[in-house]
């Protein structure tokens, strides 16, 4: 069983090749359940919560890149430019009084590695729900701080 703290410093790559194990454990496990040899049929809830843990983790990574690049401040310095977007998890120093919460530092770099913007984006914030919400209020800023490469 893998902690989330563990997952968000993984690699893509390696949560890819992680998420692909427990799937194929997954598909195993039920293969057994269905021909009656599964011994332990806790194994499959455990590896079912694990690849959601995976699954969000991964989503998690995508959207703070995808929210920090349609951030105003940081979309025109990546407006035509072919780029990738590294997110990481940047946990919050409990001794800074500075840094409210945790959040995603997210790093623009294009082709040949040359960082072109950052941010920092905080998915926890806290979004208006139903319709009429989010009709009369703005949604919450997302993203925090961003920098431009000089």
């Amino acid at each position: 069983m893998t902690e989330i703290l563990e997952l968000r410093d993984m690699s893509d790559e390696k949560l890819d090749e992680l998420l692909e194990d427990r799937r194929e454990e997954l598909f195993n496990y039920r293969f057994q359940r269905a021909s009656g040899r599964l011994e332990d049929y806790t194994r499959l809830k455990k590896v079912r919560r694990d690849i959601a843990k995976i699954e969000t983790v991964l989503h998690q990574r995508w959207l703070a890149v995808q929210l920090a690049a349609a951030d105003p401040g940081v979309a025109p310095q990546l407006a035509g430019q072919e780029w990738t977007g590294l997110a990481r998890f940047q946990y919050r120093d409990p001794d800074d009084p500075r840094e409210d919460d945790n959040a995603w530092a997210v790093r623009f770099v294009d082709k040949g590695g040359q960082e072109l913007a950052k941010a920092i984006v905080n998915l926890n914030a806290a979004r208006p729900h139903g319709r009429r919400a989010r009709a009369a209020k703005k949604g919450p800023q997302l993203v925090k701080t961003y920098s431009a490469a000089a």
